[in-house]
């Protein structure tokens, strides 16, 4: 069955003590340098093994059931691949970390499969080790409580349909969300973590942040 729960917690720092609970624990901070988050001086391989590590903590007891990740492919698709999709998209991307992190700004809806609105932000994470995409997180800031909480529902749902049926759903907000506080969807399973959050920015005026992320937990079943 499906591990899926929401978290409300405090803080409006999207990096530092906490990103919505699960992804700012102590163990995951090196996750979310992969996430392309919040910096981390630290090579591509020991970066790799800090998330390893991380996951082991954060993943899930069952294998999901798919693993969607926007039309990519976890452990399969290369920095090649998403290079020849960005070009074909026009898009302006630009590579970091020995080649595994690229980060692509404006992408449009177009050219994210199932998406209705386009994105600040898409983040790739690739493994040092063989190259092969472990990650995908996208970054849209600025956006209104109702247009962000309308966003969070329906990637959660989208998830859902394509994961399993959440154990509960009585805490996804409402269109009537007023972003007082953050707010994260998030699933994990042995071989695949998934999840949006919504959390409004630090400066009064400056809207919500909305984070989807998407990311293999396979490079932890084998630990070293």
């Amino acid at each position: 069955m499906t591990r899926w729960f929401v978290v409300r917690v405090g803080g409006a720092a999207l990096c530092g003590t906490a990103l919505i609970g699960l992804l700012h624990l102590p163990a995951a901070r090196p996750l979310l340098a992969w996430l392309g988050a919040c910096p981390v001086r630290a090579t591509p391989t020991a970066t790799e093994r800090a998330r390893a590590r991380a996951l082991v903590r954060l993943r899930g007891t069952v294998a999901a059931p798919a693993r969607p990740a926007l039309g990519f492919t976890l452990d399969t698709t290369t920095l090649a691949d998403v290079r020849a999709w960005a070009a074909g998209h026009r898009l302006a991307c630009a590579a970091s970390m020995e080649d595994t992190l690229l980060k692509c700004d404006g992408v449009p809806a177009a050219a994210i499969p199932g998406a209705t609105e386009p994105v600040d932000e898409v983040a790739f994470g690739f493994r040092a080790s063989d190259g092969r995409l472990a990650s995908v997180t996208t970054i849209t800031a600025g956006l209104t409580a109702s247009a962000a909480s309308a966003r969070v529902t329906a990637t959660a749902a989208s998830l859902s349909a394509a994961i399993g049926t959440a154990l509960t759903a009585s805490r996804l907000p409402s269109g009537a969300w007023d972003a007082a506080g953050p707010v994260l969807v998030a699933y994990r399973f042995s071989d695949y973590i998934a999840g949006v959050s919504a959390m409004p920015m630090s400066a009064p005026g400056r809207g919500v942040v909305l984070r989807e992320y998407y990311t293999s937990a396979r490079a932890s079943i084998e630990e070293e």
